[in-house]
């Protein structure tokens, strides 16, 4: 028995090893589906370097002023953030618009100003609601910086305000004291003023009295300087008559000599001699008069107190009476200065996409895990059913009848085709119906993206079937490749959690675009001409996929009998 249960294991070990590819994925699998979410989910959960990059924040700065500059640095300062700069908001929501950015901020004109002035600013945050993650983490990010401007801007306007406050308190400190000063010498003034006009009248008397005694001092010199004056007029005056007298007295004396001498000669006939005519006599007070010193005529003349002395008032000087003191009103303190405090900064969301600010989070899930289940659905029914068939010697009896195998392929695929349009429409009336999901404003538009990404999966289906050798290996390299292309894609979560590199890389899978298509249908509330694109690509993805697998069939002789 031992030996027979030996045996059977031996004989289930070797026929799992003739199945190397599916031993293989059982391993594999596992290992990229939790690569691709983690590095899918990344962004929630603050991964490094290798796992997200930054997102684009086109800043429209439409005020150029300090508010703009306190959001460009603050943001540049963020790793998590590569700021583009905008020429001008309609720039900034055009961007948006095209997916380059999931938001914008705009700085509108005379922000700065504002926010000065102490009124509210509105910042305002052009968003793609769509992607979620990145407009819900700069959203708090913006928040952040604004909430750090307001804080910044009080404390300068504390700072300034308290300084003002210093300022008018010692202003008022030594106004105070200069108007204590000011009524203390108001005081005092009515005595100063008293001592002032004694003084002065005191000076005035002390002037007056010198003032007089230089005057009679000058009086005095002049008395005697003109009697000099006239002592030198008669001196002049006088000169020829004293010349005169002297010499007439010279003259009687030498007339008497002269008489003398001729009686003396006469001899005895000196007798007969009458005697000569007697001169005159000069009048003792002519010879007096002459004889007298000039300063001594002058005054016998006209004496001293016979002199001109002119009569010079001296003016009486009156100190006049103090001038009445001026009323004096101590001004009052100016009113402190009108202080401002800087407005709030308020962020004002506004979708520029059509997508409502609040999502129905079904309007993501119902397509996304739709579109998963499709592809297993697609998965399962063609290269399951396409290996069956090969077991069964369904496909070696065809080519008994006269119907080619690529004809016989391509009516399999129509009619999985067919089912699986059937079951995308039914998922998405059961989330309009159960869910309140948005069919966009033209629900018939959706048949686009559904019927690419049916056509897609199908043909896929094919290229799986003609990897495969066994039913066994379907599974790991079918479940492989649809976990990847959905996880990826978008359909699980927003694509936009995923990092930049792997929103390229998903590029090449369908189920991107078709996620892309429903997201513009369904939530941004796009026209028909949204979905042309992606369904054109989704179109090729699904032709490609048909010829790969019409190859692989044909390559392999999966009809050989």
């Amino acid at each position: 028995m031992m030996r027979a249960l030996a045996a059977a294991i031996g004989k289930d070990f070797r026929l799992l090893a003739r199945d190397r590819v599916g031993l293989a994925f059982l391993t594999v699998a596992p290992i990229v589906v939790i690569t691709v979410a983690g590095f899918s989910l990344a962004s929630l959960y603050g991964a490094g370097p290798r796992g997200t990059t930054a997102y684009v924040l086109p800043i429209a700065d439409e005020d150029g002023g300090r508010v703009g500059r306190a959001f460009r640095d603050a943001l540049g300062r963020h790793e998590a953030v590569a700021i583009e700069e905008a020429a001008s908001r309609t720039d900034a929501a055009r961007r948006v618009e095209r997916q380059r950015a999931g938001v914008a901020l705009v700085i509108p004109r005379g922000a700065s100003r504002t926010l000065a002035a102490g009124r509210p600013v509105d910042v305002e945050l052009l968003t793609d609601p769509v992607k979620y993650l990145e407009v819900a983490s700069l959203r708090g990010l913006v928040q952040e910086i604004r909430h750090d401007i307001e804080r910044r801007a009080r404390d300068r306007a504390d700072r300034r305000l308290a300084h003002v406050r210093a300022r008018m308190e010692r202003t008022r400190v030594d106004f105070a004291r200069a108007a204590e000063t000011l009524a203390h010498e108001l005081e005092a003034l009515p005595g100063r003023l008293a001592a002032a006009h004694a003084a002065t009248a005191s000076r005035a008397h002390a002037v007056e009295a010198r003032a007089a005694r230089e005057l009679r001092t000058a009086l005095a010199t002049a008395t005697e300087l003109q009697a000099s004056r006239l002592s030198a007029r008669l001196a002049a005056e006088l000169g020829p008559l004293r010349r005169f007298v002297a010499e007439l007295e010279a003259a009687e004396t030498a007339f008497a000599r002269w008489w003398r001498t001729v009686r003396r000669q006469a001899g005895r006939y000196a007798d007969r001699l009458p005697p000569p005519p007697a001169p005159p006599r000069v009048p003792f007070a002519v010879s007096d008069l002459v004889r007298m010193d000039p300063d001594a005529l002058a005054e016998r003349l006209v004496g001293r107190s016979a002199l001109p002395v002119p009569d010079v008032a001296i003016p009486s000087v009156r100190t006049p009476a103090p001038p009445a003191l001026p009323t004096f009103h101590v001004p009052s303190l100016p009113e402190p200065p009108g202080i401002a405090l800087p407005g709030v900064i308020e962020i004002v969301e506004r979708s520029v996409t059509g997508a409502p600010e609040r999502l129905n989070t079904f309007d993501q899930n119902v397509p996304g895990f739709s579109v998963t289940f499709l592809l297993l659905g697609m998965l399962l029914g063609v290269s399951l059913g396409l290996l069956d068939e090969r077991d069964w010697g369904t496909l070696a009896r065809l080519r008994t009848m006269p119907v080619a195998l690529d004809v016989a392929l391509l009516a399999k695929l129509v009619t999985r085709f067919v089912v699986g349009c059937v079951q995308m429409t039914l998922l998405l009336i059961a989330g309009r119906l159960c869910f309140g999901i948005s069919l966009g404003p033209e629900p018939w538009a959706l048949a686009l993206p559904t019927a690419g990404i049916v056509f897609a999966g199908t043909a896929f289906g094919l290229v799986v079937a003609g990897l495969a050798y066994s039913r066994e290996a379907v599974l790991p390299l079918g479940s492989i490749a649809i976990v990847t292309m959905a996880a990826v894609g978008g359909c699980w979560w927003p694509i936009d959690l995923e990092p930049r590199w792997m929103q390229r890389v998903a590029l090449a899978f369908p189920t991107t675009w078709a996620m892309a298509a429903y997201n513009d249908l369904m939530i941004r509330r796009q026209p028909l001409a949204a979905a042309l694109l992606p369904t054109g690509v989704l179109i090729a993805h699904g032709l490609a996929y048909l010829a790969v697998g019409l190859a692989l069939f044909r390559r392999r002789g999966f009809a050989a009998p």
